[in-house]
């Protein structure tokens, strides 16, 4: 299909999806395999007619990211919650869920537990119910500081490599048609990564430049791993996939708590409340630098067909900080593993 685009930026398919969501909250394109079977279930499964929906194949990935179709159609009258789907990929927006993400997460979460996108729309449809307070009004843009002005696109810096990652997939998917699932170790910390980088990309929307760019950081992060665990499985290599598992399963949770908005988001957002900001930001952007370094090099040895090497546990980085100790010990007490971390101080 030759890709045409508008004045205003935007291209047909979001064009089309915009067409048909005046008339109706379900739009699936034509080119999504499947396309009238899984529009009927739609329509009769989500009739909560403030949420939106829209489906589209791979292809989209051409013309915008998930998340940049989120805010295209935000400007839609009468949704409160708009979710979308890309081939597999998930996204979402809402005006009335809280705080500011939470509807990214819960579509990252339906995309990683549920085993087709049919039960993952409607899964992140139930969520957003869920989670929508009884008292809610129309009013704002969806995800509120997300659609502001010229935050319109904000997203597109989310992915910075995001739209050649989704072509990537597309290119890849032809036969296969689906994402071999993550492992469970590994599964709930990349559905998290993805839940953060809309809150930073949210924070980005201030002009906190820094947030901008940890937002497209971690989106590359979340999809390189992705990538790594489909590569492995297609390999058919079960010892180095069992082995990553393991790996990447600790170094990323270290990872998400460095991460998380009650560290990095919030230093960035209120530096003047922390002692050492500079160096505290320096030291996760450097692990997280260093993670995604050692991701696509693990990328490179399964497609060689070499040994994995890893070589960033981030020991270091829990280490050195008190906070950061006080959250890996909970999590390994949550999970069942007795004894302080050896590297604490």
């Amino acid at each position: 299909m030759l890709l045409t685009f508008a004045a205003d930026g935007s291209g047909v398919y979001v064009d089309e999806a915009e067409e048909a969501l005046a008339n109706g909250n379900v739009y699936v394109s034509n080119e999504v395999q499947g396309a009238d079977a899984l529009r009927q279930t739609l329509e009769q499964e989500v009739t909560d007619e403030s949420i939106a929906v829209a489906v589209f194949s791979d292809n989209a990935a051409l013309e915008a990211t998930g998340m940049d179709i989120v805010r295209e159609l935000a400007g839609l009258p009468g949704y409160q919650t708009i979710i979308v789907a890309v081939g597999d990929d998930l996204s979402a927006g809402s005006r009335v869920v809280q705080p500011t993400g939470e509807a990214l997460r819960i579509a990252n979460e339906a995309e990683n537990s549920a085993d087709s996108l049919e039960g993952a729309i409607l899964q992140t449809v139930e969520g957003v119910v869920a989670a929508t307070p009884a008292d809610a009004t129309q009013g704002g843009g969806v995800d509120g500081a997300l659609v502001v002005g010229g935050a319109l696109g904000l997203v597109v810096l989310v992915a910075a490599g995001g739209a050649l990652w989704a072509v990537l997939r597309r290119r890849r998917r032809g036969a296969a048609g689906h994402h071999a699932p993550l492992p469970d170790t590994v599964r709930p910390l990349v559905g998290r990564l993805r839940a953060l980088s809309g809150e930073y990309a949210a924070a980005g929307a201030s002009g906190n430049r820094d947030a901008t760019e940890v937002a497209s950081e971690i989106a590359t992060v979340a999809n390189n791993t992705t990538e790594l665990f489909d590569r492995l499985d297609r390999k058919g290599d079960e010892g180095q996939r069992a082995t990553a598992a393991v790996e990447y399963g600790e170094t990323l949770r270290k990872l998400t708590a460095a991460l998380d908005r009650d560290y990095l988001l919030d230093i960035l957002q209120h530096p003047g409340l922390w002692d050492d900001p500079v160096d505290r930001v320096r030291e996760v952007r450097t692990a997280l630098t260093s993670f995604s370094t050692e991701l696509v090099e693990n990328i490179k040895q399964v497609n060689a067909r070499r040994g994995l090497h890893f070589q960033v546990s981030l020991d270091g980085l829990i280490g050195r900080r008190k906070e950061l100790q006080e959250w890996d010990r909970a999590f390994k007490s949550a999970d069942g593993q007795a004894g302080p971390s050896p590297h604490d101080d």
